[in-house]
């Protein structure tokens, strides 16, 4: 069962194609045999008909048409149900491995990326960096103006970090208005750089918003924090640092970062 999602994710032509082959064989094949035979017992016979076989050899010759009209119809049938299942097990993968407000992974496919980047650096050599982030006073800002706009918060930020980011590094919306990323580097200090390359950029970051008539541009800004990888490291001990970095963070006053190693 495990290979079928693939053929029709992979080869729904290809299934169509093969389809049309398999009716053709199967619909045309009794019709030849049993033609076969009669010409054959015709054959046998000293002074047979010939108007007979002439009769049965146009029967044959509609029953291979329809054959293969039918062959056809239900391959194309076959093709389409196989691109509609493609289309449909495609919107299925990305929704398990994609946030459908911003795009970006969602926390199981981080989880994962990042496993396969711990067992890299172990190899490598390489920093790697956890960093935990989220917006400032989110929850005033849904109270005040409302459940849209929050939504356009999120979706600011995730484009504005992931313009910020090198192709490298990962990024997830880890829940709510907060945000993961993990950073490979073997620069000690790319995290850092990356860090307040993000602080600046949301210093003058704004969205406009609108309350009672009176129009104007709504602050967003970041508290982060981050950690580097330990050798008795896992994911699980890492967020657990950088979620206590980025409580620090939210303690001395909110838009700064905080790193503990």
């Amino acid at each position: 069962m495990k290979r079928i999602p693939r053929i029709l994710l992979k080869k729904p032509i290809l299934l169509g194609s093969i389809t049309f082959v398999v009716n053709l064989v199967i619909s045309m094949s009794p019709v030849l045999y049993l033609h076969g035979k009669h010409v054959e017992h015709y054959k046998s016979i000293p002074s047979f008909n010939t108007q007979l076989l002439i009769e049965e050899q146009d029967i044959v010759y509609s029953a291979l048409l329809y054959s293969f009209i039918f062959a056809f119809i239900i391959s194309i049938l076959i093709t389409l149900l196989a691109f509609f299942l493609k289309k449909s097990y495609l919107e299925v993968e990305n929704l398990s491995h994609f946030d459908g407000l911003t795009g970006l992974y969602n926390r199981l496919m981080f989880m994962n990326v990042f496993q396969k980047e711990i067992q890299k650096v172990k190899r490598n050599r390489d920093y790697l960096f956890l960093v935990i982030l989220d917006i400032d006073d989110f929850k005033p800002i849904n109270d005040t103006y409302g459940h849209l706009i929050g939504d356009e918060a999120i979706k600011i930020t995730a484009s504005t970090l992931q313009q910020l980011l090198r192709a490298s590094e990962s990024i997830a919306r880890f829940g709510g208005d907060e945000f993961i990323i993990s950073i490979v580097d073997q620069d000690k200090n790319a995290a850092s750089t990356i860090v307040n390359r993000i602080l600046n950029e949301f210093n003058n970051k704004t969205i406009p918003v609108s309350r009672n008539h009176d129009h104007q541009e709504l602050q967003i800004n970041l508290s982060i924090g981050y950690t580097l990888y330990r050798s008795d490291d896992d994911f699980k001990t890492m967020l657990q640092r950088a979620d206590q970095a980025l409580y620090i963070s939210k303690e001395a006053g909110k838009n700064t970062a905080t790193f503990l190693a």
